[in-house]
Protein backbone atom coordinates (compact mmCIF):
# COMPACT_ATOMS: atom_id res chain seq x y z
CA UNK A 1 0.00 0.00 0.00
CA UNK A 2 1.44 3.31 -1.08
CA UNK A 3 -0.05 5.41 1.72
CA UNK A 4 2.31 6.92 4.21
CA UNK A 5 0.01 8.84 6.56
CA UNK A 6 -1.68 7.59 9.72
CA UNK A 7 0.60 4.64 10.36
CA UNK A 8 -1.53 3.26 13.19
CA UNK A 9 -0.35 -0.28 13.89
CA UNK A 10 -2.89 -2.95 14.82
CA UNK A 11 -1.90 -4.84 17.99
CA UNK A 12 -0.50 -8.25 17.06
CA UNK A 13 -1.96 -10.03 20.07
CA UNK A 14 -5.43 -9.78 18.53
CA UNK A 15 -4.64 -11.24 15.14
CA UNK A 16 -6.08 -14.63 16.06
CA UNK A 17 -9.38 -13.32 17.44
CA UNK A 18 -12.55 -14.61 15.74
CA UNK A 19 -13.46 -12.41 12.80
CA UNK A 20 -16.70 -11.57 11.14
CA UNK A 21 -17.71 -13.89 8.34
CA UNK A 22 -15.54 -16.96 8.88
CA UNK A 23 -18.51 -19.31 8.98
CA UNK A 24 -19.33 -21.25 5.82
CA UNK A 25 -22.99 -20.63 5.06
CA UNK A 26 -25.31 -21.08 2.11
CA UNK A 27 -25.74 -17.74 0.38
CA UNK A 28 -28.61 -16.42 -1.75
CA UNK A 29 -28.09 -17.44 -5.35
CA UNK A 30 -29.84 -18.20 -8.61
CA UNK A 31 -32.58 -20.74 -9.27
CA UNK A 32 -30.90 -24.18 -8.89
CA UNK A 33 -32.68 -25.29 -12.04
CA UNK A 34 -30.56 -23.02 -14.18
CA UNK A 35 -28.02 -24.71 -16.39
CA UNK A 36 -24.42 -24.24 -15.21
CA UNK A 37 -23.29 -23.12 -18.63
CA UNK A 38 -25.54 -20.08 -18.35
CA UNK A 39 -23.17 -18.58 -15.83
CA UNK A 40 -19.48 -17.72 -15.72
CA UNK A 41 -17.28 -20.03 -13.69
CA UNK A 42 -16.45 -18.58 -10.29
CA UNK A 43 -12.75 -17.86 -9.92
CA UNK A 44 -12.71 -18.61 -6.22
CA UNK A 45 -14.89 -20.06 -3.49
CA UNK A 46 -16.84 -18.35 -0.72
CA UNK A 47 -18.37 -15.58 -2.78
CA UNK A 48 -15.12 -13.92 -3.83
CA UNK A 49 -13.76 -13.33 -0.34
CA UNK A 50 -10.02 -12.78 -0.44
CA UNK A 51 -7.82 -14.87 1.81
CA UNK A 52 -10.71 -15.40 4.20
CA UNK A 53 -9.04 -18.01 6.42
CA UNK A 54 -7.51 -15.30 8.60
CA UNK A 55 -7.17 -11.53 8.41
CA UNK A 56 -3.94 -10.01 7.24
CA UNK A 57 -2.20 -7.69 9.67
CA UNK A 58 -2.36 -4.17 8.17
CA UNK A 59 0.69 -1.94 8.17
CA UNK A 60 -1.45 1.09 8.94
CA UNK A 61 -4.96 2.49 9.03
CA UNK A 62 -6.59 4.98 6.66
CA UNK A 63 -7.51 7.35 9.49
CA UNK A 64 -5.90 8.21 12.79
CA UNK A 65 -7.72 8.08 16.16
CA UNK A 66 -7.81 11.89 16.18
CA UNK A 67 -10.28 11.68 13.24
CA UNK A 68 -12.74 9.53 15.18
CA UNK A 69 -14.35 12.44 17.02
CA UNK A 70 -14.28 15.07 14.27
CA UNK A 71 -17.69 16.41 13.16
CA UNK A 72 -18.77 14.74 9.93
CA UNK A 73 -21.99 14.34 7.94
CA UNK A 74 -22.48 11.08 6.02
CA UNK A 75 -25.59 10.87 3.85
CA UNK A 76 -27.02 8.28 1.48
CA UNK A 77 -28.68 8.22 -1.93
CA UNK A 78 -30.23 4.82 -1.21
CA UNK A 79 -33.93 5.69 -1.03
CA UNK A 80 -35.16 2.27 0.06
CA UNK A 81 -37.75 3.46 2.58
CA UNK A 82 -39.18 6.12 0.27
CA UNK A 83 -39.27 3.73 -2.69
CA UNK A 84 -41.14 1.00 -0.80
CA UNK A 85 -43.66 3.53 0.53
CA UNK A 86 -44.29 4.99 -2.93
CA UNK A 87 -44.66 1.60 -4.62
CA UNK A 88 -47.03 0.30 -1.94
CA UNK A 89 -49.28 3.30 -2.35
CA UNK A 90 -49.05 3.80 -6.11
CA UNK A 91 -49.12 0.37 -7.73
CA UNK A 92 -52.09 -1.83 -8.47
CA UNK A 93 -52.55 -5.11 -6.60
CA UNK A 94 -51.18 -7.05 -9.56
CA UNK A 95 -48.16 -4.79 -9.99
CA UNK A 96 -47.32 -4.87 -6.30
CA UNK A 97 -47.65 -8.66 -6.31
CA UNK A 98 -44.72 -8.85 -8.75
CA UNK A 99 -42.47 -7.18 -6.17
CA UNK A 100 -43.81 -9.16 -3.21
CA UNK A 101 -43.08 -12.41 -5.04
CA UNK A 102 -39.70 -11.36 -6.43
CA UNK A 103 -37.06 -13.68 -4.91
CA UNK A 104 -34.80 -10.72 -4.07
CA UNK A 105 -36.81 -7.51 -3.95
CA UNK A 106 -39.51 -8.95 -1.69
CA UNK A 107 -37.19 -8.47 1.29
CA UNK A 108 -37.27 -4.70 0.81
CA UNK A 109 -40.99 -4.88 1.55
CA UNK A 110 -40.49 -7.12 4.60
CA UNK A 111 -38.12 -4.71 6.34
CA UNK A 112 -39.14 -2.38 9.10
CA UNK A 113 -39.67 0.95 7.36
CA UNK A 114 -37.87 3.86 8.97
CA UNK A 115 -37.98 7.50 8.02
CA UNK A 116 -34.24 7.81 7.48
CA UNK A 117 -30.94 5.94 7.54
CA UNK A 118 -28.87 5.71 10.70
CA UNK A 119 -25.31 5.76 9.40
CA UNK A 120 -23.35 6.41 12.58
CA UNK A 121 -22.29 2.78 12.99
CA UNK A 122 -21.25 2.64 9.34
CA UNK A 123 -19.15 5.80 9.72
CA UNK A 124 -17.55 4.41 12.88
CA UNK A 125 -16.42 1.37 10.86
CA UNK A 126 -15.19 3.37 7.86
CA UNK A 127 -13.02 5.47 10.16
CA UNK A 128 -11.36 2.23 11.25
CA UNK A 129 -10.62 0.80 7.80
CA UNK A 130 -7.33 -1.08 7.58
CA UNK A 131 -4.93 -0.42 4.70
CA UNK A 132 -4.69 -3.73 2.84
CA UNK A 133 -4.03 -4.62 -0.79
CA UNK A 134 -7.58 -5.87 -1.25
CA UNK A 135 -10.31 -4.42 -3.43
CA UNK A 136 -13.03 -7.05 -3.01
CA UNK A 137 -13.43 -6.74 0.74
CA UNK A 138 -12.71 -4.37 3.63
CA UNK A 139 -11.42 -4.97 7.14
CA UNK A 140 -12.39 -2.65 9.96
CA UNK A 141 -10.40 -2.83 13.19
CA UNK A 142 -12.49 -1.92 16.23
CA UNK A 143 -10.85 -1.98 19.66
CA UNK A 144 -8.13 -4.19 18.21
CA UNK A 145 -10.52 -6.73 16.68
CA UNK A 146 -10.86 -7.10 12.86
CA UNK A 147 -14.34 -7.15 11.29
CA UNK A 148 -14.65 -8.21 7.68
CA UNK A 149 -17.01 -6.76 5.07
CA UNK A 150 -17.10 -8.96 1.98
CA UNK A 151 -19.69 -10.21 -0.46
CA UNK A 152 -20.53 -12.95 2.07
CA UNK A 153 -21.59 -10.47 4.72
CA UNK A 154 -23.43 -8.46 2.08
CA UNK A 155 -25.40 -11.50 0.88
CA UNK A 156 -26.33 -12.70 4.36
CA UNK A 157 -27.52 -9.24 5.37
CA UNK A 158 -29.43 -8.32 2.21
CA UNK A 159 -30.81 -11.55 0.74
CA UNK A 160 -29.84 -10.34 -2.73
CA UNK A 161 -28.37 -12.88 -5.14
CA UNK A 162 -24.58 -12.73 -5.33
CA UNK A 163 -23.74 -15.55 -7.74
CA UNK A 164 -21.64 -15.05 -10.88
CA UNK A 165 -22.95 -12.82 -13.64
CA UNK A 166 -24.73 -14.42 -16.62
CA UNK A 167 -22.59 -14.59 -19.72
CA UNK A 168 -22.67 -11.42 -21.79
CA UNK A 169 -25.00 -9.76 -19.27
CA UNK A 170 -23.75 -6.33 -20.30
CA UNK A 171 -25.36 -6.84 -23.70
CA UNK A 172 -28.80 -7.70 -22.32
CA UNK A 173 -31.77 -5.89 -23.84
CA UNK A 174 -31.64 -2.74 -25.93
CA UNK A 175 -32.38 0.97 -25.69
CA UNK A 176 -35.93 0.47 -26.98
CA UNK A 177 -37.65 0.98 -23.61
CA UNK A 178 -35.51 4.00 -22.79
CA UNK A 179 -36.04 5.56 -26.20
CA UNK A 180 -39.79 5.00 -26.07
CA UNK A 181 -40.30 6.74 -22.72
CA UNK A 182 -37.40 9.20 -22.44
CA UNK A 183 -36.48 9.94 -26.05
CA UNK A 184 -33.24 9.39 -27.90
CA UNK A 185 -31.53 12.44 -26.40
CA UNK A 186 -31.17 13.81 -22.91
CA UNK A 187 -30.00 12.22 -19.67
CA UNK A 188 -32.23 9.67 -17.97
CA UNK A 189 -31.97 10.66 -14.32
CA UNK A 190 -33.53 9.33 -11.15
CA UNK A 191 -35.89 12.31 -11.01
CA UNK A 192 -37.10 11.70 -14.58
CA UNK A 193 -37.74 8.04 -13.84
CA UNK A 194 -39.78 8.88 -10.74
CA UNK A 195 -41.79 11.57 -12.55
CA UNK A 196 -42.48 9.24 -15.47
CA UNK A 197 -43.72 6.48 -13.15
CA UNK A 198 -46.07 8.83 -11.31
CA UNK A 199 -47.49 10.18 -14.59
CA UNK A 200 -48.17 6.81 -16.25
CA UNK A 201 -51.76 5.56 -16.38
CA UNK A 202 -52.61 2.20 -14.83
CA UNK A 203 -53.59 0.91 -18.25
CA UNK A 204 -50.07 1.45 -19.59
CA UNK A 205 -48.50 -2.01 -20.09
CA UNK A 206 -45.03 -0.58 -19.40
CA UNK A 207 -45.89 0.78 -15.97
CA UNK A 208 -44.57 -2.27 -14.11
CA UNK A 209 -41.27 -2.02 -16.00
CA UNK A 210 -41.03 1.65 -15.04
CA UNK A 211 -41.69 0.71 -11.41
CA UNK A 212 -38.87 -1.85 -11.52
CA UNK A 213 -36.56 0.75 -13.05
CA UNK A 214 -37.53 3.16 -10.27
CA UNK A 215 -36.72 0.59 -7.58
CA UNK A 216 -33.36 -0.28 -9.13
CA UNK A 217 -32.16 3.33 -9.30
CA UNK A 218 -33.68 4.15 -5.89
CA UNK A 219 -32.08 1.26 -4.01
CA UNK A 220 -29.42 -0.81 -5.81
CA UNK A 221 -27.22 2.00 -7.16
CA UNK A 222 -28.04 5.67 -6.75
CA UNK A 223 -26.16 8.74 -7.93
CA UNK A 224 -24.34 11.37 -5.90
CA UNK A 225 -25.42 14.38 -7.96
CA UNK A 226 -28.99 15.65 -8.27
CA UNK A 227 -30.64 18.60 -9.97
CA UNK A 228 -29.56 19.97 -13.37
CA UNK A 229 -26.18 18.22 -13.16
CA UNK A 230 -27.61 14.88 -12.06
CA UNK A 231 -25.82 11.75 -13.24
CA UNK A 232 -27.69 9.27 -15.47
CA UNK A 233 -29.09 6.07 -14.01
CA UNK A 234 -27.18 2.87 -14.70
CA UNK A 235 -27.44 1.82 -18.35
CA UNK A 236 -27.90 -1.79 -17.23
CA UNK A 237 -31.09 -0.80 -15.42
CA UNK A 238 -32.59 0.72 -18.56
CA UNK A 239 -31.89 -2.43 -20.56
CA UNK A 240 -32.68 -4.98 -17.88
CA UNK A 241 -36.31 -3.95 -17.42
CA UNK A 242 -37.11 -5.05 -20.96
CA UNK A 243 -37.06 -8.61 -19.59
CA UNK A 244 -38.69 -8.82 -16.16
CA UNK A 245 -38.04 -12.56 -15.87
CA UNK A 246 -34.33 -11.89 -16.34
CA UNK A 247 -34.60 -9.30 -13.57
CA UNK A 248 -35.69 -12.02 -11.15
CA UNK A 249 -32.52 -14.10 -11.40
CA UNK A 250 -29.84 -11.50 -12.12
CA UNK A 251 -27.36 -11.20 -9.19
CA UNK A 252 -28.33 -7.70 -8.10
CA UNK A 253 -26.42 -8.31 -4.88
CA UNK A 254 -23.12 -8.77 -6.70
CA UNK A 255 -23.79 -5.67 -8.79
CA UNK A 256 -24.67 -3.60 -5.70
CA UNK A 257 -21.73 -4.92 -3.68
CA UNK A 258 -19.20 -4.08 -6.40
CA UNK A 259 -20.52 -0.52 -6.47
CA UNK A 260 -20.37 -0.54 -2.66
CA UNK A 261 -16.67 -1.30 -2.75
CA UNK A 262 -16.02 1.39 -5.37
CA UNK A 263 -17.83 3.91 -3.18
CA UNK A 264 -15.86 2.89 -0.09
CA UNK A 265 -12.47 3.22 -1.77
CA UNK A 266 -13.53 6.44 -3.48
CA UNK A 267 -14.27 7.87 -0.03
CA UNK A 268 -10.97 6.64 1.40
CA UNK A 269 -8.95 8.03 -1.51
CA UNK A 270 -10.82 11.34 -1.43
CA UNK A 271 -9.93 11.97 2.21
CA UNK A 272 -6.32 10.86 1.88
CA UNK A 273 -5.17 14.42 2.46
CA UNK A 274 -7.37 14.95 5.49
CA UNK A 275 -10.92 14.35 6.65
CA UNK A 276 -13.51 16.75 5.23
CA UNK A 277 -16.91 17.76 6.58
CA UNK A 278 -19.33 15.55 4.63
CA UNK A 279 -19.76 12.77 2.09
CA UNK A 280 -22.55 11.18 0.05
CA UNK A 281 -22.69 7.38 -0.25
CA UNK A 282 -24.80 6.51 -3.33
CA UNK A 283 -24.99 2.69 -3.49
CA UNK A 284 -27.11 0.19 -1.50
CA UNK A 285 -26.23 1.00 2.06
CA UNK A 286 -28.23 -1.36 4.29
CA UNK A 287 -25.62 -4.12 4.89
CA UNK A 288 -22.99 -1.54 5.87
CA UNK A 289 -25.51 0.43 7.91
CA UNK A 290 -26.23 -2.53 10.19
CA UNK A 291 -22.84 -4.30 10.12
CA UNK A 292 -21.45 -2.78 13.32
CA UNK A 293 -24.66 -3.56 15.18
CA UNK A 294 -24.67 -7.15 13.91
CA UNK A 295 -21.04 -7.76 14.81
CA UNK A 296 -20.63 -5.94 18.13
CA UNK A 297 -22.89 -7.21 20.96
CA UNK A 298 -22.78 -3.98 22.97
CA UNK A 299 -24.06 -1.95 20.03
CA UNK A 300 -26.71 -4.51 19.14
CA UNK A 301 -28.07 -4.55 22.69
CA UNK A 302 -28.06 -0.77 22.99
CA UNK A 303 -29.51 0.26 19.63
CA UNK A 304 -31.25 -2.69 17.98
CA UNK A 305 -34.19 -4.97 18.73
CA UNK A 306 -35.63 -8.10 17.16
CA UNK A 307 -38.59 -7.96 14.78
CA UNK A 308 -40.91 -10.57 16.28
CA UNK A 309 -42.93 -11.02 13.09
CA UNK A 310 -39.90 -11.54 10.82
CA UNK A 311 -39.97 -14.59 8.57
CA UNK A 312 -37.21 -17.07 9.53
CA UNK A 313 -36.20 -17.23 5.86
CA UNK A 314 -35.67 -13.48 5.62
CA UNK A 315 -32.14 -12.03 5.60
CA UNK A 316 -30.65 -10.27 8.59
CA UNK A 317 -31.72 -6.78 7.58
CA UNK A 318 -35.35 -7.89 8.06
CA UNK A 319 -34.91 -9.60 11.42
CA UNK A 320 -33.89 -6.60 13.51
CA UNK A 321 -34.65 -2.89 13.57
CA UNK A 322 -33.34 0.19 15.33
CA UNK A 323 -35.03 0.90 18.64
CA UNK A 324 -37.58 3.74 18.57
CA UNK A 325 -36.15 7.16 19.28
CA UNK A 326 -37.41 10.73 19.27
CA UNK A 327 -34.29 11.70 17.31
CA UNK A 328 -33.54 11.06 13.64
CA UNK A 329 -30.38 9.25 14.68
CA UNK A 330 -28.18 9.10 17.73
CA UNK A 331 -25.01 11.02 18.64
CA UNK A 332 -21.65 9.46 17.85
CA UNK A 333 -20.72 10.09 21.48
CA UNK A 334 -23.53 7.77 22.55
CA UNK A 335 -22.29 5.08 20.18
CA UNK A 336 -18.72 5.44 21.46
CA UNK A 337 -19.89 5.29 25.08
CA UNK A 338 -21.66 2.02 24.34
CA UNK A 339 -18.70 0.66 22.38
CA UNK A 340 -16.16 1.39 25.12
CA UNK A 341 -12.62 0.12 24.80
CA UNK A 342 -13.10 -3.55 25.63
CA UNK A 343 -11.52 -5.91 23.08
CA UNK A 344 -14.44 -8.27 22.45
CA UNK A 345 -14.55 -11.47 20.47
CA UNK A 346 -17.13 -10.01 18.13
CA UNK A 347 -19.98 -12.14 16.87
CA UNK A 348 -19.86 -13.65 13.39
CA UNK A 349 -22.74 -12.95 11.03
Amino acid sequence: MARTKNATVVPTEHEADPVLGEEEEDLPREDPGKEPEDYEEAEQNSMDSEDETEPLRPLKMYFSPSDYVKPFKLSSKCYIHQAVKLLRGHLSVGELKWFLEHPQFKHFFHMHTGSNHKLMGMWMLLLRTACLDKKKECWFVVNGVPIRYSIQEFALSSGLFCHSYPKNYEAIGSDMFSGKHFGATGTVTYARVKDKLLSMKRSNPDRLKMAVLYLLCSVIVGKRKTGPLADPVEDLFLRAVEDLEWCKTFPWGRFAFEHNMKDIFHLLDHFDGGLGAQWVFPSFVMPLEILAFEAIPNLMNQFREHVVSADPECPRMCKMKFKPSSMKGFPMSELYDSLGTTMYNYAAI
